[in-house]
């Protein structure tokens, strides 16, 4: 089953981007290789919703990780060869010598380098695949007792086969002849260019598990535990946003006995952060990928949604508040077809008067609530909703994220703590700016 997420979630958390420097996905892109970062984004876009593949990846990425090892080819040397090899010359040997005595000879005549250039991409192509051989055997030594030594034992079988033998007793100390020159090409980039392309594809694997791995280490994320269970069970320990500097770090625990977090806590607590925070780690878990916590044990989901920035829709002419009421339903719509879901809903209904806001979010989260199959995160301003709520539904957590006045200046501890959050400091803030004595000097 395919993992359930949307565009909506996606921005919210801001998980997919290639050109937003703050994004997740470039915190990984670490890749040298154009096709590693291909394969990055398709690993963005495809999480995994089985425990034994989403462990089996981790271990993979743990193993490079506790190795320490770097990509064996600087960028240039790889993109060398790529580019050699991708410009396969003729199938038939006699129209291939033909193009490269072409070549020669405008070299002598005209002294143009095409000659020379494709000579260069041959060489390099040489030496990449020597050293790749020697750097093959080695990973072949070190994983032994992990699952990635599938994976070298293929690439080994395919750098042993025969027709590449002559690759590694080539003298790239000694000139080359033209016509020998014009054979070996011949043999490189028709002969057994299936199995050079099988070699680069698993170069591209490599450098995708070595720059994951190391931006994992270098950062001190860890390695989720995922398990197959039909309830849903959420435990992360030390949970903080990666794109924070310094952030403060927290303990989230949903379960089938308390699927619902309600979150409330004053305006710029950090509600949203906890929740995002929450989001990604759910979703690089579900990748296999190291998250950004001290420890994580999940059960694995059919997928996430969530309503945190949903805009207004002038061309469908849909204010703010009816823009959420379609986001929630949308979201109803999902959790009642089945699925396993993590919904993280940051404060209900923002665009009605508070009124009705209450009305709603007791209503719609207390219905949600029901649904055990699926976990909740609903964070709201309203305290008075969480009051009627902690009558009726006893499967609901409560905790929120304090404020301390200094003086008349709020300050926030950024740590969850167990209740109600009573805090209004919104007017506080508004006298500090000064903003009616702004107007009154108007």
């Amino acid at each position: 089953m395919k993992f359930a997420i949307d565009r909506q979630t996606l921005d919210d958390l801001n998980l997919l981007g290639k050109y937003k420097s703050n994004s997740v996905f470039n915190i990984f892109n670490q890749t040298v290789t154009r096709g590693g970062e291909s394969l990055l984004e398709q690993f963005f876009q495809n999480p995994l919703t089985d425990a034994q593949a989403i462990n089996t990846r981790k271990e993979v990425l743990a193993f490079f990780a506790k190795e320490n090892l770097s990509f064996p080819f600087t960028r240039e040397e790889f993109k060398l060869t790529e580019s050699y090899l991708e410009n396969s010359d003729y199938r038939n040997i006699a129209l291939s010598l033909f193009s490269n005595s072409r070549r020669y000879f405008k070299k002598l005549i005209a002294n143009e380098n095409e000659y020379d250039t494709l000579l260069d991409g041959f060489k390099g192509t040489v030496s990449m695949f020597k050293k790749l051989k020697e750097y093959v055997a080695e990973l072949s030594l070190l994983s032994v007792s992990n699952p990635y030594h599938n994976n070298v034992g293929d690439a080994l079988k395919v750098l042993e086969n025969k027709k590449l033998s002559w690759i590694f007793e080539f003298d790239q100390s000694k000139e080359i002849s033209f016509r020998k020159f014009a054979w070996y090409d011949h043999m490189m980039r028709h002969t057994v260019l299936t199995q050079l392309k099988e070699l680069m594809v698993y170069l591209n694997f490599l450098d995708l598990y070595i720059s994951v791995s190391n931006v994992g280490a270098k950062r001190g994320y860890v390695y989720a535990e995922a398990l197959d269970k039909q309830e849903l069970s959420i435990n992360i320990k030390g949970l903080y946003h990666p794109s924070v500097a310094d952030a403060v770090a927290n303990n989230l625990d949903l379960n089938y006995e308390k699927n619902v977090l309600f979150l409330t806590g004053a305006n710029m607590a950090g509600k949203s952060t906890l929740m995002k925070s929450f989001g990604i780690s759910i979703y690089l878990a579900h990748m296999g990928f190291p998250v950004p916590a001290k420890s994580m044990v999940f059960n694995v989901c059919n997928g996430i949604y969530t309503s945190i920035n949903v805009p207004d829709n002038l061309n469908m002419g849909y204010s703010h508040f009816y823009a959420e009421v379609i986001r929630v339903k949308k979201i109803a719509t999902e959790v009642a077809s089945g699925k396993k879901l993590l919904v993280i809903f940051d404060e209900l209904f923002k665009g009605t008067n508070v009124k009705d806001a209450y009305d709603a979010t007791v209503a719609i989260t207390e219905s949600f609530s029901k649904i055990h199959k699926c976990a909740f995160i609903v964070s709201t301003h309203i305290m008075e909703a969480g009051i009627k709520l902690k009558e009726n539904c006893p499967n609901i957590a409560f905790k929120y994220l304090p404020s301390v006045l200094k003086g008349k200046i709020p300050t926030y501890t950024y740590i969850l703590e167990e209740g109600i959050s009573n805090d209004r400091h919104g007017m506080m803030i508004i006298n500090n700016e000064k903003i009616i004595e702004t107007i009154t000097c108007c």
